[in-house]
């Protein structure tokens, strides 16, 4: 949308690249499901899914154009939760294998256009959360954590910079 931050934009355009993993896409996996975190739960039945969930949001103090009088340089920490129900008796591999190939589609899609469609200056994976497995249980829970470098007219966030 117009009015749209670029921050939110980046976030739209994360999530459509997500809706992208699919099989015929040259994935290993499709997601089924892919949500922006909501306040009041999310709809896992269905799987794999990805939650995205937007963390902090700092202005850059430093660099080149820290100094800048017309932008604002940011860098923005988006975490995407892979959830997936594990079913032994179509899938053997182990819990850590199912979600090794999962987060591996994930960090793939993220990183074929690290500018976010012309929004960011780029975008980092920064780390991976421990796998969250209970046996016998078969949700399957692991983030993954990138970090958004972008920026945006100093007077007018929603014109990107």
């Amino acid at each position: 949308m117009a009015d749209d931050s670029v921050r939110e934009r980046i976030v739209k355009q994360i999530q459509a690249t997500l809706e992208g993993i699919t099989v015929g896409n040259g994935y290993g996996q499709s997601m089924v499901s892919v949500q922006r975190f909501m306040q009041g739960g999310q709809e896992t039945s269905q799987t794999p899914t990805c939650v995205l969930m937007e963390g902090d949001d700092s202005v850059d103090m430093e660099g080149p154009l820290a100094g800048s009088f017309s932008l604002t340089s940011r860098t923005m920490n988006v975490s995407v939760v892979v959830v997936h129900q594990q079913d032994d008796s179509v899938d053997s591999r182990s819990a850590a294998e199912v979600m090794n190939a999962l987060v591996a589609d994930v960090q793939k899609a993220l990183q074929v256009d690290p500018t976010r469609g012309g929004l960011a200056l780029d975008t980092m994976e920064v780390g991976l959360g421990e796998l969250d497995a209970h046996e016998g249980q078969p949700e399957l829970i692991q983030a993954v954590a990138f970090r958004i470098k972008y920026r945006h007219r100093r007077t007018d966030p929603t014109i990107a910079g």
